[in-house]
């Protein structure tokens, strides 16, 4: 239920940013197909988009306490018994559900009556068929209109010349199959009934069907003046149905406009890819899908092992200015203390010679020197958990030693511990071999980029009117005060125009801010493969020894 909660969320979101793009950007164009296409497109994104997810992997470090140790500590503790019964609180999702549903049903209800009273109305009537239309003549005072090949007028109303503008405005709507784009805008209102956006949509959407079928038309006729008074004339014929491609809309002055107003600039057409980043904003806020996955180790069985918490890895060719960073990192991650000093270079700027110092926040120390005309091997500094390591295959110098030298795991001290067999406590001491195996530091990963979207912040939006109930054929009074009030909140949106369009401005530059990042991804996970196996490798390395360890510390016993 969750899930579904969050989709219909993510997809109102995407609908009242399709809406408001169309509004602020393209709404004034004559590109009116395009239109058509974009308000389609974006319902049709608005479903998809939101079942994307870009998937993000993020490793881990595996839980101190595993499920199977959960199970066990549960079989050993007591149980507490409680006598108080629970109340049941009232569920309030189920309720949301049971309203959501009940609304949908009304408006599918409202959908079929809209369709029984069509069928009723054009059922034993006669239809006269003209090329691929059905032409329906009604004695009845109704507006004409369209619903897909059905053309329903009352000829009796209109001259010829009117008559002959409303059948040329009908027929564009059949060719053209205007009546599938209403049917789609009334079944997203039914599904986002909520979303006070998805019927500023709908209205969008038949507004505009309403301008391509005049601009077509018009392009038809010679006399331009008498198809703007048919217009006029079927005002007073207000009687129509809801799904149908009606040719009175209440916005009648709004399609007068647009029938003289000079063609939009070409150019004027790129302010539909406006909607790109900010749909690309849209997946890298919402759509992607972090999944955790634990780190393997094969060493995890030893729990008092000399396995690095944090560390520094130097090498050759190591500057002086990375090891400076890298010891200020593990100063204030652990508390450790790192110096170098006496770095010597040879021409190729390899370091030949370093001095390390170390000192732990509990006061241990340590400290290796290497002097050498070659150059160094890889160098690790890193703390234990009861010493500061400083480990090296560099075999030229025996100088370098562990700080302090852990005792065997704990498991091990068990097995041989003074017990039921009488076998007394040992535990091995192993002092540094040159040949000890390098833990592997793992790389550091980038830092995503703070994405602000709300640095031009979002105006504040106007509720929108509601409509009142009943059809303008039994409650016009409350419908003509709907339409009033509509045209108040148009204006309020337009004089939000620039406000939307600085919003615009900033949420387009949040593609070009995540380029950077996504480089630095991809070179961190390529980095993360080579660490995966170098910690394979240095696991069996480790195991391999510290095998070869206790043979000799059982020998020496």
């Amino acid at each position: 239920m969750e899930t579904l909660f969050i989709y219909l969320l993510k997809s109102s979101g995407l609908i009242a940013m399709f809406y408001l793009a169309y509004y602020f950007l393209v709404r004034k164009e004559t590109f009116f197909d395009n239109n058509r296409w974009f308000l389609l497109s974006g319902l049709i994104t608005s479903l998809l988009l939101p079942l994307f997810f870009i998937k993000k992997v993020v490793y881990v470090e595996r839980p101190k306490y595993t499920m199977d140790d959960l199970v066990a500590y549960s079989q050993q503790s007591p149980v507490i018994s409680s006598t108080n019964t629970a109340v049941e609180a009232f569920d309030w999702i189920q309720l949301l559900c049971l309203g959501y549903v009940l609304v949908a049903f009304l408006l599918v209800s409202k959908i079929v009556l809209s369709l029984i009273s069509l069928y009723r109305m054009l059922y034993q009537q006669q239809v006269v068929k003209k090329e691929q239309f059905k032409l329906v003549n009604l004695n009845e005072n109704i507006a004409p209109f369209s619903f897909f090949n059905y053309i329903v007028v009352n000829p009796n109303l209109y001259t010829s010349d009117e008559l002959k503008s409303i059948l040329l405005h009908e027929k564009i709507h059949s060719q053209e199959k205007h009546s599938i784009d209403v049917l789609i805008a009334k079944t997203f209102c039914i599904v986002f009934w909520f979303n006070p956006f998805v019927w500023l949509y709908k209205k969008a959407i038949i507004q505009n069907l309403e301008y391509i079928a005049d601009q077509k038309a018009m392009q038809q006729l010679e006399d331009k003046k008498s198809y703007q008074r048919a217009l006029l004339k079927v005002v007073s014929n207000q009687n129509c149905l809801s799904i149908t491609n009606n040719f009175y809309q209440s916005l009648i002055k709004k399609r007068i406009v647009m029938l003289n107003k000079n063609q939009s600039n070409k150019r004027n057409s790129l302010k539909y890819a406006i909607i790109i980043p900010a749909l690309i904003g849209f997946v890298l806020l919402f759509q992607i899908q972090t999944i955790a996955q634990e780190k393997e180790s094969s060493y995890s069985q030893l729990k008092q092992s000399n396995n690095p918490t944090n560390g520094i890895k130097i090498n050759k060719n190591t500057t002086d200015t990375e090891m400076k960073i890298e010891a200020e990192r593990l100063k204030n991650s652990t508390g450790t203390i790192v110096k170098f000093s006496k770095v010597k270079r040879n021409s190729n700027g390899e370091i030949t010679g370093i001095k390390i110092d170390c000192k732990s926040k509990d006061g241990n120390k340590s400290s290796s020197h290497i002097n050498s005309s070659e150059p160094i091997d890889t160098i690790v500094v890193y703390q234990t958990k009861n010493a500061i390591a400083i480990k090296t295959q560099d075999t030229r110098n025996s100088n370098i030693r562990l700080a302090q030298l852990d005792q065997l795991g704990s498991e091990e001290n068990d097995d041989n511990s003074e017990g039921d067999n009488g076998d007394e406590t040992y535990a091995y001491n192993y002092e540094y071999d040159a040949d000890f195996p390098v833990p592997p530091v793992a790389p550091v990963a980038p830092v995503a980029p703070v994405i602000r979207v709300d640095v031009a912040p979002f105006p504040n939006m106007p509720s929108p009117p509601t409509p009142p109930s009943g059809t303008p054929l039994n409650n016009e009074k409350e419908w003509k005060k709907f339409e009033k009030k509509m045209e108040e909140f148009e204006k309020k949106m337009e004089a939000l125009e620039p406000e939307i369009e600085a919003y615009a401005e900033k949420m387009a530059n949040i593609d070009e801010q995540m380029k950077p990042f996504e480089k630095e991804m991809e070179a961190f996970e390529k980095k993360m493969e080579a660490f995966e196996k170098e910690m394979e490798i240095y696991a069996a390395k480790l195991e391999a020894k510290m095998a070869e360890k206790s043979e000799k510390g059982k020998a020496r016993r």
